[in-house]
């Protein structure tokens, strides 16, 4: 009866399933240690990557990914395109990139990712250059210079009537 060769890292006897010797001649490894050991790992997952890896060829993205497993680090929603964008070493949709890159329209009616021309606030806030309007009430005059009153963005005609409604 032959002895059972036994897995020099996880210590579990190889009875059925393959099996590496090591370069050293001096024990044998499974295949699940050997996998972990040598294979590269991917990104989300964890798991040895056994067949074809997804992987940045610009650097913009390290390390690899199952197929499976690229998709948004927010989320998991796989790219429909094949674009996505790297925000902090990770794969992100569009929407979910401008979120943590604060890129998002804070015009209540859009609130759609901003690239290219964007109109800022005083406070800092994101507009696209079409969505920033007159706050005053009923008046949706598009911006492009604007009086802040009160904390409202106004149209030149607006602010003044709140300047002479205020004295």
């Amino acid at each position: 009866v032959p002895k059972p060769r036994v897995c020099l890292r996880c210590e579990r006897s190889i009875e059925t399933g393959r099996w590496i010797k090591m370069d050293t001649g001096k024990g044998v490894l499974c295949e699940r240690c050997w996998k972990n050991m040598y294979l590269p790992k991917c990104r989300r997952c964890d798991k040895p990557i056994e067949q074809a890896a997804v992987y940045s060829s610009d650097g913009q993205l390290k390390g690899k990914y199952h197929r499976e497993c690229f998709n948004c680090a927010t989320c998991h929603k796989p790219f429909p395109d094949k674009s996505f964008y790297v925000y902090d070493g990770q794969p992100m949709c569009g929407f979910h990139y401008h979120q943590a890159n604060h890129s998002l329209c804070v015009s209540p009616s859009c609130g759609k990712p901003i690239e290219g021309a964007c109109a800022i606030t005083f406070l800092g806030d994101r507009y696209h250059p079409g969505c920033l309007r007159c706050g005053y009430k009923g008046c949706d005059e598009p911006l492009e210079d604007y009086w802040e009153v009160d904390g409202m963005m106004l149209c030149e005609r607006h602010a003044q009537r709140v300047e002479q409604d205020a004295d």
